[in-house]
Formats: C-alpha cells, sequence, structure tokens
C-alpha cells in the first residue's frame, strides 16, 4: 500500500471545489463536499495502493461525495444551475459593449442550465473531459468505465447540447 502525505492532499483542494461545484451546483453545498471528500480521503489515506494516480483517486472520492450529498438533499435538483451568479461576475470583465455583454450572459446560462439538464452519465463524462480537462482515458478510469464508453457518452452529451443550442438559437423551444 503506498500512502500519501497530507501535504499532496492540500495540493488538490481546488480542484475537488470545482469538482463538487460543478455536480452540486451551489458554492456552499461545494465547500461542504470538498471538506468531507477531504475528511474520507485522510481517513481511507491506508486504502490508496497507488494504482492509480491520487488526483484520480481524490476526484472518484469527490464525485461520490457529492452524489451522497444530492441524494441527501433531493431538492438540490431545482438548485443545480444557481452557478450563475459567482460566474457572472466573470463574463463582466470581458471587453464588450453592454449589448455583447447581455447576449454572452444569455448563452453562458442557456449552456450551463443545458449541461445541468443532461442525463448524469453523459454530464458526468462530458464535464470530466470538457470541462476539468481530463483526457478520455483518465476519465474512463475516474468513472470505472471503458474509454469507448466515456467516448460515446461525451458524444451524445455534445449532440444534445447542440441540439438545445440550435433550437434556442432559432427561437424555439426544445
Amino acid at each position: 500500500m503506498t500512502q500519501f502525505p497530507a501535504k499532496d492532499l492540500t495540493a488538490h483542494v481546488s480542484k475537488m471545489y470545482r469538482v463538487a461545484l460543478r455536480i452540486v451546483g451551489s458554492p456552499e453545498a461545494a465547500q461542504e463536499v470538498a471538506q468531507d471528500a477531504c475528511v474520507r480521503a485522510l481517513q481511507g489515506a491506508g486504502q490508496f495502493d497507488g494504482r492509480a494516480a491520487l488526483a484520480t483517486w481524490l476526484h472518484r472520492i469527490t464525485v461520490n461525495c457529492a452524489h451522497d450529498h444530492l441524494r441527501k438533499h433531493r431538492q438540490a435538483e431545482g438548485s443545480r444551475t444557481d452557478w450563475d451568479s459567482e460566474i457572472m461576475g466573470m463574463l463582466a470583465m470581458l471587453e464588450s459593449t453592454p449589448a455583447q455583454r447581455a447576449e454572452q450572459s444569455e448563452t453562458y446560462r442557456l449552456a450551463l442550465k443545458s449541461i445541468a439538464a443532461l442525463p448524469e452519465d453523459c454530464r458526468s463524462a462530458f464535464m470530466l473531459t470538457q470541462l476539468d480537462g481530463y483526457s478520455y482515458d483518465e476519465a474512463a478510469a475516474i468513472e470505472s468505465l471503458s474509454r469507448g464508453t466515456v467516448a460515446s457518452r461525451v458524444f451524445r452529451a455534445r449532440k444534445i447540447l447542440m441540439e438545445q443550442m440550435s433550437h434556442h438559437l432559432a427561437g424555439e423551444s426544445p
């Protein structure tokens, strides 16, 4: 068994928080989930065998904690798109006209809402590869799936998102 020092955990906390935020949707809940994940990782440090990368192992713990949180708080289904408030501040920094910023803000909100509405399996694969920057092989290891399954779920997620965005841009309701 390979045990990791606690200082290695601290290097991953911000990524654990971002993963939790994308799953639970609320900064407060994400902070709680990240803390729970850190506690679980420290408690299970003796079980870390080094077969997977530490980041992969911590990611899986964080995802499990986030799903536990969602199960405990079923009303989270309606709050998954509450991400807007913090992230929208970043869009305001873009150098663009007020009209462009309004359009970007609306498009960004639609994208977040569409991602949150994806089927869970597709959303997870999409977020890991497209938002968190994991390779398909890394995402497959994190999700305990084959690379092909991850690729097909990302493809399906992209297709769903493109259809929703196309309907929106055409002024139709999906």
